[in-house]
């Protein structure tokens, strides 16, 4: 038991600095919640205000030969005066897709209602209606060999610039968008551990005002890595509630690559009072391997691991305090649902080769 109170509290401190750092960067955020922003790689700008610059890319060659983002927002300023509609509600949030040829430009705008009125309210004065949601630009430059109407996904390099308003676009640039940008790039080459301007690299940078740059994963893009997941559960087993204690370990062979093989340790906890009033507790642990397949980032070529698709492991008994599970009891489950750090486990539990087959199910917290 005092094992599962320490695990809770290693969790709820993870999931405090997991909430914590989305709030200090888009791209923490969206590798927490399964992956927003297209690319391999990416750089994230504090342009101050609340504006955000972020880079996606494959190849850093790729950000050096599209470095001058004040001269784009300077024309998609222009053309966006051509096409905005004045009579919209200045609290609608917009999405603007803008793609860039040699001859020519495409502008989708797909707006995007809050999902809730928010009003600032004073004595005296009139209620004001809050715009809560950001506006996003997203840039790719098209080449003669895309069509006009590609998706998102069909390009390599992608600028996103989170604006309080579109419209805000030509003010951004000439504060000096590319500026602050070249100081990220700066970081990058100065980077002493590696040489993350090679293709064979992959990085997240965070370049937030006033501190230094935050390098997150850097490394070879395909490189091999473990992941550690400790989670608390409560499942329910031949028709009692089962709390749990798990701690998984997972190689990855390849970021870019959507499986992993696990080895895990699952301690479940039992708790009986028998006839003479007397409270006992069991445990019985497992010691578990299988094989995870995680969901890509949405058009992405690396896998997002905090996202599972499925999971299929076999466990076998280690440890026996008390004989709820027999010594030849076989343990299958699998990962069916996943999301943030929450997952839905499916389990059978049977003596031999399935026999006495005792179906059960778990929820797990945890990374």
């Amino acid at each position: 038991m005092k094992y599962l109170v320490l695990m809770a509290l290693l969790l709820m401190s993870l999931a405090w600095d997991a909430v914590a750092q989305q709030n200090q960067s888009h791209i923490r955020s969206s590798r927490h919640t399964g992956g927003a922003f297209l690319g391999r790689s990416h750089i994230e700008v504090d342009l101050g205000q609340r504006n955000t610059l972020l880079i996606g890319f494959d190849s850093y060659a790729q950000v050096r030969a599209h470095r001058n983002i004040d001269s784009v927002l300077r024309l998609f300023a222009a053309d966006y005066r051509k096409v905005a509609d004045p009579a919209e509600a200045g609290t609608q949030s917009f999405y603007a897709f803008f793609r860039l040829a040699d001859t020519d430009r495409t502008l989708d705008l797909r707006p995007y209602p809050q999902p809730a009125a928010s009003f600032r309210l004073s004595d005296g004065g009139q209620p004001v209606l809050l715009k809560t949601r950001q506006d996003t630009l997203h840039i790719v430059w098209r080449t003669r060999e895309t069509a006009v109407n590609a998706p998102a996904q069909s390009y390599d390099f992608h600028v996103y610039l989170l604006l309080n308003s579109l419209a805000d676009a030509e003010r951004v640039a000439r504060q000096g968008v590319n500026a602050r940008l070249q100081q990220a790039l700066q970081a990058v080459e100065n980077y002493k551990a590696h040489d993350l301007t090679s293709p064979k690299m992959a990085f997240d940078l965070v370049q937030q005002e006033g501190k230094a740059p935050d390098f997150i994963s850097p490394g070879l893009a395909r490189s091999p890595s473990l992941i550690i997941s400790p989670g608390i559960g409560v499942g329910l087993v031949r028709n009692q509630w089962v709390p749990s204690a798990a701690l998984d370990l997972q190689f990855v062979p390849s970021r870019m690559r959507n499986v992993a093989y696990s080895v895990g340790y699952l301690s479940n906890f039992f708790f009986q009072t028998p006839s003479d009033g007397s409270y006992r507790s069991l445990r019985n642990d497992f010691v578990n391997v299988g094989v995870t397949f995680y969901r890509n980032d949405r058009g992405n070529v690396r896998s997002s691991f905090s996202r599972v698709l499925a999971g299929f492991y076999v466990g076998m008994p280690v440890y026996r305090r008390g004989g709820y599970f027999d010594r030849n009891t076989i343990r299958l489950s699998g990962t069916v649902f996943h999301h943030g750090l929450i997952k839905i486990q499916p389990e059978l539990y049977m003596k031999g080769a399935f026999r006495n087959v005792f179906p059960g199910v778990r929820v797990s917290v945890g990374l």
